[in-house]
């Protein structure tokens, strides 16, 4: 089963689906979202007397079994964090029984193994997000 997490808020499915440049990927979890500066601005007193909204900054975070990031490994060749952008498309069905579609740009920040004693190997990579598109396509049921 997977998890999805978008904004903080958690969707579990049987039914999700993560592709990486066309190809689909069994990932364990998949976590993305948008983050906007936002302050409370002064004049003369204490109290804020407006507020306004900075930069947005996307970030996404991925766990996936050692199995199915191999194939991108001999790809790039042992070198995952010099591959050019990547594009996900992560597919899943909401509380509403909607088919949501969300599209994240990124590249790895890092690579290497998580080896424990434990059945099901599997890492977290910590991505360097470059776009988070929410509902790029949705449909019903």
């Amino acid at each position: 089963m997977s998890d999805i997490i978008v904004n903080s808020k958690a969707y579990d499915s049987v039914d999700v689906k993560v592709f990486i440049e066309g190809v689909q990927l069994n990932v364990k979890s998949f976590t993305y979202g948008n983050e906007q500066d936002t302050q409370l601005n002064h004049t003369l007193g204490a109290d804020a007397t407006s507020w306004s909204e900075g930069k947005i900054t996307p970030s996404a975070s991925m766990t996936v079994p050692m199995v199915d990031i191999m194939p991108l490994e001999v790809a790039a060749k042992g070198q995952l964090m010099k591959l050019k952008p990547l594009t996900a498309i992560i597919e899943y069905v909401n509380e509403y029984n909607i088919v949501v579609i969300d599209r994240v740009i990124f590249k790895f920040k890092d690579e290497g193994r998580d080896v424990t004693g434990d059945m099901g190997l599997e890492k977290q990579y910590d991505l360097f997000a470059l776009k988070v598109d929410l509902n790029i396509g949705a449909r019903s049921l």
